[in-house]
């Protein structure tokens, strides 16, 4: 087809001396009236405003499209030239739970049945659930999508679901970088909390085996020290730096004895050569060294391809095994979709995974493929990962229609909303109004917008009659502007308790805060669209004051208040 000229700015992925390499689009067939039906947003979506454009017919560019292939899975997903691994790792979470998966993807829509030449999709979006709308015009380069698609060529749903993603924040530019918590909430509704794995908090395998067990989506990253440390950096050991990755599963596996325990046996000769001496020390220490870690070596001899002579000199036979109980592993799923995998114990083919039976490997579904998943132990993901959000899900996307009656499954409905209740408010920091700062500017702080929770009833499985609370700042509508040079601000809250004299619908005043400390506070203020810290507190009345850290910063939040009991 001949090209079609748009007044629009060229695009950063396009080489921009040669008119012929131009990005394409796939369209839809036509439909059973003989007419396609599309809804032409490509301008609201693209990545930035490309000088040519060519429409081409799917079938010209692909036989047989469809919406789904086998259903939906994490090994669908492939990232494409846009940095948006923030989202593709939360979709890969999203597909291990089906129910909420077709909330966020409806069932009712394909290129054959219920062809229309639009799909679409449902994110949440500041306490509301917004349906949005996309044609199948997908962006190309020599016939090849460009973005986020799936590994079967045919299959188009996660290429639709980020067209429809990046319709939300203005273009997919808006995509590029981002903090995987984003991502989750919007395709949950959920409440986000961070565990900063430099100071880990007590037994937190526990943790993250039950956040699994209930259905949270789980994501972790690695994030260096030096700021100067590139973006997705790979790091020998296979993993990469500042890139989000799904945690897909948590649990413990049977170790069993590769054979009888044999102790280490150090080789103590007295060798004449001193470069006999020496190859023997370090072999020594090294042995000493893979016997205090959790792998195992088969064939250690062949590992260390040691000189015929130097073994002719030594009487010995080493065996090691791997103590017998259960092991501790995470596995996880690089949204890049290739060989890029952890390479330490536990990873792909390693001795470790002859320690257990074939029965554990059939139950974990253990599969050595170049597919970007991959296990670890849980000590090694510990010392190498430096942060973990784990994502709740709300019981209100349980409300917004999501339960099918066939797949789905009652008993998980009630035990999320059994979990959580919730609150919400919307407000805004005014200038000269309502944007006081932070406790440190005790003149103007208490213009802040003020909520007031009552908590009357202790956590039902704990005996120290506290309550728990979940509390969550919001900005909101930063991400669409960021293209204008609009970003997130410092943002966080302090917590005071109400003295049993005021009424809780009191403001309180400067007064107050001069001479009454906060009960509690965010560790601290954060430039991200989200903070959210937990608490326990004994019941009674409390006032929440979400701000920013400096006063005159201006800007609308959403504020989310979660609760495991009954309160007002």
């Amino acid at each position: 087809m001949p090209l079609t000229e748009v007044v629009e700015e060229p695009s950063v992925f396009k080489p921009q001396d040669d008119a012929e390499k131009h990005c394409r689009c796939y369209k839809g067939a036509a439909g059973a009236d003989g007419h396609t039906h599309l809804v032409d947003d490509i301008e609201s979506v693209s990545l930035q405003k490309s000088t040519y454009y060519s429409r081409v017919s799917s079938e010209e560019v692909i036989e047989n499209p469809r919406f789904f292939i086998d259903g939906a899975t994490r090994f669908d997903i492939q990232q494409g030239e846009l940095g948006d691994c923030w989202l593709l790792a939360a979709v890969s979470n999203l597909t291990l739970n089906p129910q909420l998966f077709h909330v966020v993807v409806p069932r009712d829509q394909g290129f054959v049945e219920f062809y229309a030449g639009i799909f679409h999709f449902k994110f949440w979006q500041y306490g509301k659930w917004q349906e949005v709308v996309v044609d199948d015009m997908l962006p190309t380069y020599n016939n090849q999508l460009v973005f986020m698609h799936s590994k079967t060529k045919n299959e188009f749903w996660c290429a639709l679901l980020e067209k429809a993603y990046a319709k939300v924040y203005g273009g997919y530019e808006a995509l590029r970088g981002g903090n995987i918590n984003e991502s989750m909430v919007d395709l949950t509704g959920g409440v986000v909390e961070m565990i900063d794995l430099r100071n880990p908090p007590p037994r937190l395998f526990s943790l993250l085996w039950k956040a699994y067990r209930r259905g949270a989506l789980i994501g972790c990253a690695i994030e260096p020290d030096r700021p100067e440390v590139q973006t997705e950096s790979i790091l020998p050991n296979g993993l990469i730096m500042r890139h989000a990755y799904s945690i897909t599963r948590v649990t413990m596996v049977d170790i069993q004895s590769l054979g009888p325990k044999v102790q280490e046996q150090k080789i103590i000769t007295p060798l004449i050569k001193p470069h006999l001496q020496n190859a023997l020390a370090i072999m020594n220490k090294t042995l000493s060294g893979v016997a205090s870690t959790a792998g195992v070596t088969s064939n250690l001899l062949g590992m260390f391809h040691l000189p015929q002579s130097l073994v002719s000199l030594t009487n010995w036979n080493l065996s090691m095994a791997f103590p017998e109980g259960k092991a501790e592993l995470i596995r996880l799923h690089n949204p890049w979709g290739n060989e890029t995998e952890w390479k330490g114990s536990w990873s792909d083919k390693s001795p470790e995974w002859a320690t257990i039976t074939e029965e554990e490997k059939k139950r974990l579904g253990l599969t050595f493929d170049d597919d970007g998943e991959f296990w670890m132990s849980f000590q090694d993901f510990v010392k190498n990962f430096t942060t973990v959000e784990v994502c709740d899900v709300t019981p209100e996307v349980f409300d917004h229609n999501s339960f099918d009656e066939e797949n789905g499954n009652e008993n998980q409905v009630d035990q999320v909303q059994k979990r959580w209740q919730m609150m919400i408010y919307e407000g805004a920091w005014a200038s000269h109004h309502s944007a006081g700062g932070c406790r440190n500017f005790i003149n103007t702080f208490a213009s802040n917008p003020q909520y007031s929770v009552q908590l009357e009833d202790p956590d039902v499985d704990d005996d120290d009659d506290l309550c728990t609370i979940v509390v969550s700042l919001m900005q909101k509508n930063v991400r669409q502007l960021k293209r204008y040079g609009v970003d997130y601000v410092p943002i966080g809250f302090t917590i005071y308790k109400l003295p049993p004299d005021m009424q809780p619908e009191q403001k309180l005043d400067t007064e107050f805060f001069k001479y009454n400390p906060s009960i509690a506070k965010v560790p601290f203020f954060l430039n991200s669209r989200e903070v959210t810290t937990r608490f326990r507190f004994p019941p009674g009345t409390y006032v929440i004051i979400p701000s920013t850290f400096e006063p005159e910063m201006t800007g609308e939040f959403l504020l989310r208040i979660f609760t495991e009991a009954k309160r007002k």
